[in-house]
């Protein structure tokens, strides 16, 4: 069993800038939609120097593709070392190669993730609760609301001209029906990532101490093996002393 500490923290802090980027976007959307609904003449001179700053960040921003192949890199990395630890200690529905493969797969894959992280979750946790060393449950809800994020960011991506349930929400807070459907998109896009890195973290936080607790054990077992052997030796001596 090896520790998955520094690939975790390598695909925590990639999130995370990926993270930062997707805000930028977020509140430069959120000025000019209320400039151009208000016509402030402040908020408009402020949308002039967001889009020269952004101008620049949009050469920047093609960092943004490199930033997701990292971080895809890093995750797979961790996903096969964190299946691969799990394995040593109880049975998975996924091998550490099949759960890389599953996930490369085409739009497909980021959707079997739920899944494939979801079977981790529920292995490693009923671990812990078997051995008495969980304190603490992973925050499932979460996870299930990332999933269902994801799906909704999907059916509004597919298919923004039609809107549903939520043409009578848009209408209600007076918005035009496009903007709300942008507004919507800019969000999920912000808080679908938030999302995963807090079921992430919260996993990786169980992950670590099954690390300890297992490495603990490891250290125990050598050190009474050693102390075993050294009895027998000590035993055999006084024999051969005896004799």
């Amino acid at each position: 069993m090896q520790d998955n500490t520094k690939r975790a923290n390598r695909v925590l802090f990639w999130m995370k800038a990926i993270i930062v980027i997707f805000v930028v976007f977020w509140l430069q959307f959120i000025v000019v939609a209320v400039g151009a609904y208000t016509l402030s003449e402040s908020l408009l001179f402020f949308m002039g120097v967001l889009f020269m700053v952004l101008s620049f960040c949009i050469g920047v921003g093609i960092c943004v593709f490199i930033l997701l192949a990292i971080f895809c890199i890093s995750y797979l990395l961790w996903l096969h070392r964190a299946i691969s630890n799990l394995r040593l200690l109880t049975t998975t529905s996924f091998s550490p190669m099949g759960a890389v493969l599953l996930t490369c797969i085409p739009f497909f894959g980021y959707f079997l993730n739920y899944f494939i992280f979801s079977d981790m979750v529920n292995r490693q946790e009923r671990y812990m609760e078997q051995h008495g060393i969980l304190k603490k449950r992973f925050p499932k809800r979460i996870l299930n609301a990332w999933f269902i994020a994801s799906l909704l960011l999907l059916f509004v991506f597919v298919d923004p001209n039609q809107l549903g349930f939520l043409t009578f929400f848009s209408t209600t807070v007076q918005v035009d029906g496009n903007q709300f459907i942008e507004f919507l998109e800019e969000t999920l896009v912000v808080v679908i990532p938030i999302l995963y890195i807090m079921s992430f973290s919260a996993y990786v936080k169980q992950e670590r101490e099954t690390f300890r607790i297992h490495t603990e054990e490891l250290f125990n077992k050598r050190v009474e093996e050693a102390i075993r052997e050294r009895d027998i030796e000590r035993a055999a001596d006084q024999l051969r002393a005896k004799q």
